[in-house]
């Protein structure tokens, strides 16, 4: 009987060896994701803050857009993000991308701290103090000043940068609210990072969709409260138009920013966007809008 060398890895061998190799690939994979989600080790930059910690808690707490407050309220990094944010000086930062960045930041972190700080379940526009509502009550350390959550979107937001898009990346703790972005901005890298937010809103059925039974284009109210913010960019329509995928609601949203069709708001959801339930609360108007100053920033020759 003669045996071919070339054919004494028999089935058995190659068994074996798939035996070996799916375990170390499945272990390696997994090793990957806990690598990943790792803790980071605080490192703050110029400002004294580092993104680094919020983007962790971001990727680790935030799921489809929802919250996972009581999660975020066990981290203790959360806390240590939170209190670099009141002694962060932004004028040590070398860009106004990267003092905008942080900006964003702040107010999202801010508003989850305000919601776990006063325990708050059903939502924040039944939530008050001393007749303040929970945008305006004065109790936010940030820069080393004690701030409301209105003067961080109104002044030292909305009063400085010329950017509607900031207002899908803000998020006030709303089921209605554009949802909130699963990362950190970042100053290198915020203008891709506002695009691909506008993008996400524009294509939403949540804030812009056609009712062909009754002719009517409804919208977030956003973009009614904060209409004027899109002015320098031709108009939130316009603005929709170029993002808007679907070429029936294209059209459609084209024709609204020619003023040939109706357009109507949603009604706005207070309901919290936390991945617990809560109940739903819709109500007509913006309980943290506010003027602004006049005072404007270009950003790389671009509306910011």
């Amino acid at each position: 009987m003669t045996t071919n060398k070339n054919s004494y890895y028999g089935p058995l061998f190659w068994l074996a060896l798939v035996s070996f190799i799916v375990p170390l690939v499945v272990a390696n994979n997994a090793f990957d994701h806990v690598r990943r989600t790792s803790k980071p080790t605080p490192h703050p930059d110029a400002a004294g803050t580092d993104h680094a910690l919020w983007d962790y808690l971001l990727k680790t707490y935030v799921e489809n857009g929802l919250v996972d407050y009581d999660g975020l309220s066990r981290d203790h990094l959360f806390r240590t993000y939170v209190r670099r944010l009141g002694g962060a000086e932004p004028d040590q930062l070398d860009s106004h991308a990267e003092r905008f960045a942080l900006l964003c930041n702040a107010y999202n972190a801010l508003v989850i701290n305000g919601v776990i700080t006063h325990g708050i379940r059903d939502s924040v526009s039944s939530f008050k103090v001393d007749d303040l509502g929970f945008f305006d009550v004065e109790e936010h350390i940030l820069f080393g000043q004690t701030v409301s959550l209105n003067y961080i979107e109104h002044q030292l937001i909305r009063g400085r940068y010329r950017e509607p898009r900031v207002h899908v990346a803000l998020v006030c703790a709303a089921r209605s609210c554009p949802t909130i972005r699963p990362e950190a901005y970042v100053g290198s890298k915020i203008a891709t990072q506002l695009e691909d937010q506008s993008r996400l809103f524009a294509n939403n059925r949540t804030y812009v969709d056609f009712d062909p039974s009754g002719k009517v284009l409804r919208l977030s109210p956003i973009l009614n409260w904060y209409g004027s913010d899109w002015e320098p960019v031709g108009g939130y329509l316009s603005w929709l138009a170029a993002r808007v995928k679907d070429p029936t609601l294209k059209q459609v949203v084209e024709r609204a920013a020619r003023h040939d069709g109706q357009v109507a708001f949603f009604d706005y959801d207070w309901s919290m966007n936390s991945q617990a339930p809560s109940h739903r609360t819709a109500v007509a108007a913006p309980e943290r809008k506010a003027e602004f100053g006049s005072q404007r920033i270009m950003l790389n020759g671009q509306p910011r």
